[in-house]
């Protein structure tokens, strides 16, 4: 009996250190390369922001949804860029079903932003006429950021629609302050360039 009790005590401390290393431990370098949709040449400069957010389930069903981290990089001068961060995965991924269950937290696939003033902005681009169905990825099976594929962004000529391309959805939390620097600057070029008032981020 005692010794069955050991067995069942071992199975149990290897199954939580398992869960711990597939919802915690798993990290990865998501890459990729941004350049100008006509002219084909990268676009050094340019602001990566990468955002994780997790979510875990309580009792009632309900579902909680909390920013993790976010992290943000320049694209070189060949356009590339690169961020590490947690993997993360959808809903098919094994933490997201121990989440379901309430034993810990799923951190989902990260979110990009991607800014370079005077050019259509990701994800907003894709509510901008200029920009709709002139925003490509290529060179990734998936057609997904951060998987080492080339973003081809558009330039933008009108003043109306460069303004419109600065209304990013920024990730919104307590830890997020002092994380976006370059971002807000880049925004707050934008803005000078456009004879627009400056914002105070902090």
């Amino acid at each position: 009996m005692r010794k069955s009790f050991k067995y069942i005590l071992a199975g149990v401390v290897i199954l939580v250190m398992l869960i711990v290393v597939i919802c915690f431990a798993n990290t990865k370098t998501f890459r990729g390369r941004v350049v100008d949709a006509d002219t084909k040449e990268p676009l050094e400069g340019t602001v990566v922001v990468a955002s994780w957010y997790k979510e875990s389930w309580i009792p009632l069903g309900e579902t909680m949804v909390k920013l993790k981290d976010v992290k943000e990089t320049l694209t070189d001068k060949n356009g590339k860029w690169s961020i590490r961060g947690p993997s993360g995965g959808g809903t098919n991924s094994l933490s997201y079903y121990f989440a379901v269950a309430g034993v810990f937290y799923h951190t989902r696939e990260p979110e990009f932003i991607i800014f370079k003033p005077g050019y259509c902005s990701w994800p907003n681009g894709f509510h901008i006429d200029s920009c709709k169905g002139r925003m490509d990825i290529t060179g990734v099976k998936e057609k997904k950021l951060g998987e080492g594929g080339t973003l081809e962004v558009p330039k933008l000529a009108s003043r109306v629609d460069r303004t419109r391309a600065q209304a990013i959805q920024e990730p919104v939390d307590e830890g997020v302050d002092g994380k976006l620097g370059q971002l807000h600057r880049l925004l707050n070029e934008e803005r000078r360039t456009l004879g627009l008032g400056e914002i105070n981020y902090r």
